[in-house]
């Protein structure tokens, strides 16, 4: 259970900054900062704005899943 808790604790600012912006677009981004696929996005989606990139770089970083 202590390990389950852990690992919440540290994937908590990834969930949170997932949704920062109300579309997939985080998703993309953090799965581009992962090397998984690139960050375009097709209308009626647009990409996140500079401070949800920071948001979602420091998230994955403090997660160190990059």
């Amino acid at each position: 259970m202590k390990e389950a808790e852990r690992l919440d604790e540290m994937l908590q600012p990834v969930h949170y900054s997932m949704f920062v912006e109300s579309n997939p677009s985080p998703v993309k981004y953090g799965a581009k900062l992962m090397n998984l696929c690139d960050d375009e996005v097709r209308l009626p989606l647009v990409k996140i704005t500079d401070n949800t990139k920071a948001i979602v770089k420091k998230a994955l970083e403090s997660a160190k899943l990059i």
